[in-house]
């Protein structure tokens, strides 16, 4: 006769193993990007993008409190600019549409992949409102030690030629 406690035996081992594959298939569910698909400081430095240093507090924690790994694009006084942060250097790379397509071409003259592109458009207007709705939504209640884009130079004065 089988023991109740011995027959539990193989149903728990079933039951670790398909915890193991579960957390296994999860871990490995989506591609992490390659390094030589991140933003590149020497391309960026190559393609016209200058730097200002991230030498104060405030600077810090806003150049912290950028998206990663990416350039982004920000509009400053009725201007395009894109950025990217490199926190482990303390320095913010910005540039201008210009600089950001010099950057594209770069990477395509490396065989790099570039990223999607950044709709200036009215075709993303509602996207873009209902953004920065929740933007905002998440501004009223962020950290007020979180500073702004006024604490770094404007970005106009970094010797771009119209």
């Amino acid at each position: 006769m089988i023991k109740p406690a011995m027959m539990r035996l193989p149903n728990l081992f079933r039951l670790f193993a398909m915890l193991v594959l579960l957390t296994v298939a999860t871990g490995c569910a989506g591609p992490a990007p390659s390094p030589a698909s991140l933003p590149n400081e020497g391309l960026l430095s190559a393609a016209g993008f200058k730097t200002i240093a991230a030498d104060t507090p405030q600077r810090k924690r806003h150049l912290e409190s950028l998206p990663p790994d990416q350039v982004t694009a920000v509009q400053l006084t009725g201007k395009h600019y894109y950025v990217f942060p490199d926190v482990t250097k303390s320095r913010l790379f910005v540039g201008t549409p210009k600089e950001y397509q010099a950057y594209l071409a770069l990477r395509t003259r490396n065989g790099l992949p570039n990223p999607p592109p950044q709709d200036w458009g009215a075709a993303k207007l509602d996207r873009t409102l209902e953004a920065q709705d929740q933007k905002m939504a998440n501004i009223n209640t962020q950290d007020a030690s979180i500073p702004s884009w006024a604490i770094w130079p404007p970005f106009g004065g970094l010797g771009w030629v119209p």
